[in-house]
């Protein structure tokens, strides 16, 4: 029996997500991806809290909805 291909990892845009975020002194904070860059990795995110920005990594965000 032929073994299928393996499926290549699909990247799922995180734009409007709303994601948790490391916001540093070990605590997360929630927001919004206001942009996501799928080639560098990187997302925007601004807080729904203060309305503040925070820029990092898509791993280190979680998905909410």
């Amino acid at each position: 029996m032929p073994q299928s291909p393996s499926q290549p990892k699909v990247v799922t845009p995180l734009w409007r997500r709303r994601v948790r975020y490391p916001a540093g002194n070990a605590r997360l904070r929630e927001g919004f991806v206001t942009r996501h860059d799928r080639i560098s990795g990187t997302v925007i995110v601004l807080d729904d809290y203060n309305g503040s920005f925070w820029r990092g990594p898509d791993t280190d965000v979680e998905v909410i909805v």
